[in-house]
């Protein structure tokens, strides 16, 4: 008899693992997190840059605020006319300037013709208004009375804790120019208006000093051959 045949063993080989198939269970919880921390790291961002453009515009539109306010009276202020107080003494303009408180005579905001001439009286509420009150010269307001009633109120600012008002100009008694506190029953307008306002604290504006010289200048002479350091012949 011939031996029987002995075939060798065949081993089966290791599965092979195919990536056909898809991602495993722990490939996507990783994917998933890394997905969600880019995602948040990017909305930090958007809502960063969100804020600081809110702030940007925030802050534009207060700085805008002052600038309007400023241009506004710096023009009524530059073309100040200093006439003759009809109701004063005779040598003495129109202009009543207070510490807290400016009332003159310039031309309107739409000055034509001869309702171009307007009062004016710049004025701190006590709601916190910074307030420039407007009124024709037909009606014959008189700048020294307080009240303002019938005059047209034009808003500047809000929010306004202190207006302080400087005039630079001679002093009656010793004739140099020094920064005062008032000027009234003067024949002549200030060589310069400082307008200061204050803002409460945490309050954003910022108000730079504001100092105008007026243009007009006029010296008004002296009634009855009187001589005064407040009053003569133009120069």
């Amino acid at each position: 008899m011939s031996p029987a045949l002995t075939l060798p063993r065949i081993w089966p080989l290791p599965p092979r693992h195919s990536r056909e198939g898809g991602f495993t269970l722990a490939e996507m919880l990783v994917a998933l997190a890394l997905f969600a921390m880019i995602s948040a790291l990017l909305a930090a961002v958007v809502n960063l840059i969100a804020q600081f453009d809110g702030r940007s515009r925030r802050q534009a539109d207060l700085v805008e605020q002052v600038v309007l306010a400023q241009t506004m009276l710096r023009t009524r202020l530059e073309q100040l006319r200093p006439l003759v107080d009809i109701r004063g003494l005779g040598d003495t303009i129109t202009m009543v300037g207070l510490p807290g408180e400016l009332s003159f005579t310039a031309p309107g905001f739409a000055a034509t013709g001869p309702h171009a001439v307007q009062v004016f009286r710049l004025r701190r509420t006590n709601q916190g208004q910074l307030m420039l009150y407007t009124a024709s010269m037909l009606g014959g307001p008189d700048l020294r009375v307080p009240s303002v009633e019938g005059w047209q109120a034009v808003p500047l600012l809000g929010g306004v804790t202190r207006l302080e008002i400087g005039y630079f100009g001679p002093d009656r008694l010793t004739g140099r120019d020094v920064w005062q506190d008032r000027w009234e029953r003067r024949a002549q307008p200030p060589k310069l208006v400082r307008v200061r306002v204050g803002f409460a604290d945490g309050d954003a504006r910022i108000w730079p000093v504001l100092m105008v010289r007026p243009m007009a200048s006029v010296r008004l002479a002296c009634q009855d051959g009187r001589t005064s350091l407040d009053c003569g012949e133009a120069q």
